[in-house]
């Protein structure tokens, strides 16, 4: 629904402005319409927002990014883990190219000219329908199709503080006690602790690499209300 508001305000600006600000209408829209998908995908990945809740009690852990860091690149297997998103990487960049030969070459060159040949109003709106709808459902495909290729998706925490009243990790992670909706799983071999919750078939996971994993997942455990798997 946003989506097509943005697409009907876009056509609304080109019938009433003048045709030398086009130029500027197109990439106005372009980086509005790729900042609404981005932020869209960054919402249906992030934790929840509960930050002034769970800082009101008493922190009892830190773990600082130098530690998560280090620990981080010494885990070989997180390399395999993070491959799936490489190629959701690779089919938004294909994605943008589509867009930009659209706007720039295809459309202006093949399309608007038939459209506005005739002058009627009618066939204006039809082809800025078609200037507009086809770069968001193209993108919209590619969204869906990419998240076929994603059974599981890693979200790495750089820092994580632990309250009595929740976690809260750095970047965009926030879970308050005790914990609901999220499963949590401990790897001692690989030493972190990570949040899953489950979404459209796909695992979200917040996962944060810590020295002293086990003790985070009984600190964890105690406090959030629940079971702590331990995973090889």
């Amino acid at each position: 629904m946003i989506s097509q508001g943005i697409i009907s305000l876009f056509i609304v600006i080109n019938l009433f402005v003048p045709q030398e600000y086009y130029n500027i209408i197109m990439p106005a829209y372009f980086i509005v319409f790729m900042a609404f998908v981005f932020l869209s995908t960054m919402k249906r990945y992030r934790g929840g927002s509960d930050t002034k809740e769970v800082v009101s009690g008493k922190k009892i852990l830190t773990i600082k990014q130098e530690e998560a860091t280090s620990l981080q690149m010494k885990d070989q297997e997180l390399i395999s883990e993070l491959k799936p998103l490489l190629k959701v990487s690779m089919t938004s960049i294909i994605s943008l190219v589509f867009v930009l030969i659209w706007f720039y070459a295809v459309y202006p060159g093949l399309i608007q000219p038939y459209f506005n040949a005739s002058g009627d109003m009618m066939a204006r709106v039809l082809g800025l329908l078609l200037l507009y709808e086809i770069p968001a459902v193209m993108s919209f495909t590619m969204q869906i199709g990419s998240r076929k290729l994603i059974k599981k998706y890693v979200n790495v925490l750089r820092t994580m503080e632990v309250y009595t009243t929740g976690v809260i990790g750095n970047p965009g992670f926030t879970l308050k006690f005790p914990i609901q909706g999220y499963s949590v799983r401990f790897c001692p071999s690989r030493s972190f602790v990570e949040f899953v919750k489950l979404e459209g078939g796909v695992e979200i996971i917040f996962r944060i690499y810590a020295s002293d994993a086990e003790r985070l997942a009984e600190v964890i455990s105690r406090y959030g209300k629940v079971k702590v798997d331990k995973i090889a």
